[in-house]
């Protein structure tokens, strides 16, 4: 089966990434989780106050509606934290991995 994946690059604006990345997951995991298609949900911090968001589903069209709940959710409640630098979608293709769980 395909994944395919959600990448946000995003500039900390204002406050710290792990106040952010809190916020994130009392606010928009969740949501995310509650999604159709939903497989994962994972953020790294990059430095230079910048992050990743990453976000793993079963369709296209699962990653791209994401997108759209993302921008919102952040539009609402980070407004004023972040900047979103850029936004891209694409097929996952797994390369190795362990049999555990990755979350």
């Amino acid at each position: 089966m395909t994944n395919h994946v959600r990448m946000g690059i995003y500039a900390i604006t204002n406050g710290t990434y792990d106040e952010l990345i809190e916020v994130a997951r009392r606010g928009l995991a969740p949501i995310l989780r509650d999604s159709p298609g939903f497989v994962f949900y994972s953020t790294t911090d990059v430095g230079g106050g910048r992050f990743v968001s990453v976000s793993t589903w079963q369709t296209r069209e699962q990653a791209e509606a994401a997108a759209d709940r993302i921008a919102e959710w952040v539009a609402e409640n980070l407004a004023d934290s972040v900047a979103l630098e850029e936004n891209l979608i694409g097929e996952m293709t797994t390369l190795a991995a362990t049999e555990r769980s990755a979350v």
